[in-house]
């Protein structure tokens, strides 16, 4: 017989953290809709919420397999805040040295590089290079926040680039930080690192303020979630957005006109960070319709119902195990019948390129930014 000691101290830690965990009474519907369930490699929620409950640590390594899509949220009876529970435990389990090593390596380089990846604070801005784009210390109106992804990977550059020039294109005084961003904290955050996390937050809202911009404007989902929900938390005040929303409020106000017609059947992947987290779901479908030529098919799973990517959640930096959660949602994709696969996620564009090499179909991926350059003219 095994004897369990329930850990007082971890209790009160934990029900200060997440009250509402005490709501769960256990009827599993979170582990039932889990998508991980299709990779093969599914954490049991309904475990570790009891475990929550309970004041015990597991051994288990099961919350860090959560990408946070928060689909069981969506579908929780008891309204239990269950990405909120485990952000919890990771904290715990960040305090006690029990996060997974390659976690811990990311917050490294965060710290060191300003960035998950590690690559040189001096070539962040190299994207923009011959494209007359403000240094936002100047002052400007809007910042522009690229995020680690868009300013590092060359694929995403091109979102980046995109995104500036729809921004030009509507007469926005916008510019970016350039080798002065830094990055928005989302890897720090999913790894439970509380401590650095403040201190790095307070720091960019330090860079942000000297802006004198009032809206920040995010390419990724991850960092305007981060800007939305959690900067607040410590002190932030500007106004953040997605970039689709920002554009499609520019294209109500008639300040971007899509002139060239682009002949497409094309799918749209909803970003768990816009649809579930922000309800983000009918700009980017705005945007897409109004170029001309373009036919917009729905996935079976989509909006509020998408089937998460799998790189949220600190998942983009670990060591993906069983079958990718991607490699299902271009199989999704493929079966509409659309040529072009739009999201609006650098992570998601990342993991859906990926996948199409594996999964073998001949699906192209553009973020909707890039479809809206190739329609726009600056006016």
């Amino acid at each position: 017989m095994t004897t369990v000691t329930l850990n007082e101290e971890l209790w009160d830690r934990l029900n200060q953290a997440v009250a509402p965990m005490t709501l769960c009474y256990q009827c599993g519907v979170c582990t039932a809709v889990c998508p991980l369930n299709a990779t093969g490699k599914s954490p049991s929620v309904r475990k570790l919420i009891r475990s929550a409950q309970a004041g015990l640590l597991t051994g288990s390594n099961d919350a860090w397999l959560c990408t946070t899509c928060k689909l069981c949220e969506f579908t929780c009876p008891r309204g239990v805040p269950i990405v909120d529970v485990l952000h919890a435990l990771r904290t715990v389990a960040f305090s006690e040295h029990k996060a997974p090593p390659r976690l811990e390596e990311t917050l490294w380089k965060v710290y060191e590089n300003g960035n998950p990846w590690g690559e040189s604070r001096t070539t962040r801005a190299k994207w923009t290079e011959g494209l007359d784009i403000k240094e936002a210390l100047n002052g400007v109106d809007v910042l522009l926040y690229t995020g680690c992804a868009s300013s590092y990977d060359p694929r995403l550059q091109n979102v980046a680039k995109a995104v500036s020039a729809m921004l030009k294109a509507a007469n926005i005084d916008f510019g970016v930080l350039k080798t002065q961003e830094k990055c928005c904290g989302d890897a720090v955050y999913q790894s439970g690192e509380d401590a650095y996390l403040e201190e790095l937050v307070a720091e960019n809202i330090v860079n942000f303020s000297k802006t004198k911009a009032s809206v920040v404007v995010s390419i990724s989902p991850h960092c305007f979630n981060m800007f939305k929900t959690i900067y607040p938390k410590y002190g932030a005040t500007f106004r953040a957005v997605h970039y689709t929303e920002y554009l499609a409020d520019l294209l109500d106000a008639g300040k971007l006109k899509l002139t060239q017609p682009i002949e497409d059947a094309v799918t749209y992947h909803d970003p768990c960070y816009l649809s579930r987290y922000h309800g983000i779901q009918e700009q980017p479908r705005k945007l897409l319709e109004s170029i001309k030529g373009i036919e917009l098919l729905e996935m079976s799973n989509s909006r509020e119902n998408t089937l998460c990517c799998g790189g949220g959640g600190g998942q983009m930096f670990l060591e993906a195990e069983g079958e990718r959660l991607s490699n299902i949602r271009v199989r999704e994709a493929a079966e509409t019948g659309a040529k072009t696969l739009a999201t609006s996620c650098p992570y998601c564009i990342q993991n859906f390129e990926d996948s199409i090499k594996t999964v073998g179909n001949d699906l192209r991926v553009f973020d909707v930014a890039e479809l809206l350059a190739k329609s726009v003219r600056r006016t």
